[in-house]
């Protein structure tokens, strides 16, 4: 099987972890025997117009390879895809949302776009995740990568103080509007101010090299994701592949993540006095068994890539 990916999330060299789940996904199924080939849109370093500079390339590639499919990652690299290629209409296209429609593409541009594809991938449990075309399947985490690392060991990586409780705030490089950076410095001085716990600081992790993520994860006593919205958020599976807690605003599909994860907790509001008291609670628990429960919801990157071998067999 043969697929081509076109996405306008890939990592670069000055933006190494930029979409970086997008092409580790994508070598997960090359390890299973699919062979896919990258069609990078760079529109974050070329800037919009490379969305229309790119089309008579991307017509050249699919005029010359015999794709069984085509998959595409996130709205936009569909928009392309769809609308200005003239594609075979044999030839079937899949779509990934990264985050809800709602967000991520508005539903006059989801209707648009259904119309001209086979099949639609959402991280989260969205109301348009219903088969046969429509399917949730959040992405995975590769848990060799990703797993349990001594707190000494990552301070000591990261050069920071392992007297210090440290509270992660992720973004992929940049501090997006949506990831709320300021409701989670918020939280902190709450932290500090009311309830005196005059050893926690912060921990931010933007733009990272690849080699490092997991001694951040290490390092930390806490992941706090305060977004506004999200669709399966990585950095919450990353965090509990390494048994770190996580106290999260109620967004995406972080209700099924977290479900059955002692020691992580989900915030009813936004507001800063209860993700204060949760944040809290989180950081006295001592029992995380979040790396077992990411197993049990097969959310590994392997059985993903199965998954996703399972809707590209079906179109």
């Amino acid at each position: 099987m043969k697929v081509l990916h076109i996405t306008n999330n890939y990592p670069t060299k000055e933006h190494p972890i930029f979409g970086i789940f997008v092409k580790e996904q994508i070598d997960s199924l090359n390890d299973i025997g699919i062979d896919c080939e990258v069609f990078f849109i760079n529109g974050k370093e070329k800037g919009k117009f490379e969305y229309f500079r790119c089309i008579p390339e991307l017509k050249r590639i699919i005029k010359s390879n015999s794709f069984d499919l085509i998959h595409c990652h996130h709205a936009f690299s569909a928009v392309v895809a769809v609308l200005f290629t003239r594609l075979n209409k044999k030839l079937p296209i899949v779509i990934s949302f990264q985050n809800d429609p709602a967000n991520e593409a508005k539903f006059n541009l989801f209707n648009l776009l259904a119309t001209r594809s086979s099949a639609w991938i959402f991280k989260n449990n969205s109301v348009f995740a219903v088969p046969p075309k429509g399917h949730y399947l959040p992405n995975g985490v590769n848990m060799d990568f990703f797993k349990p690392i001594s707190r000494e060991e990552s301070c000591r990586k990261l050069n920071l103080n392992p007297e210090k409780r440290y509270v992660l705030f992720v973004s992929s490089n940049n501090v997006r509007k949506q990831k709320r950076y300021d409701r989670f410095c918020a939280v902190l001085d709450t932290m500090r101010k009311k309830y005196k716990l005059t050893d926690i600081e912060e921990l931010t992790m933007i733009n990272v090299e690849r080699e490092l993520v997991p001694y951040y994860f290490g390092a930390a006593s806490l992941h706090l994701l305060t977004s506004d919205f999200e669709g399966s958020p990585n950095s919450v599976k990353e965090a509990m592949a390494c048994n770190l807690p996580v106290v999260s605003t109620n967004v995406g599909n972080v209700n099924e993540l977290l479900n059955g994860v002692n020691g992580s907790y989900i915030a009813e509001s936004n507001e800063i006095e209860e993700l204060t008291v949760k944040s809290i609670k989180a950081l006295e628990n001592a029992d995380c068994n979040s790396r077992e429960m990411l197993l049990s919801k097969n959310l590994d990157i392997k059985s993903v890539a199965y998954k996703l071998k399972e809707i590209y067999s079906e179109l």
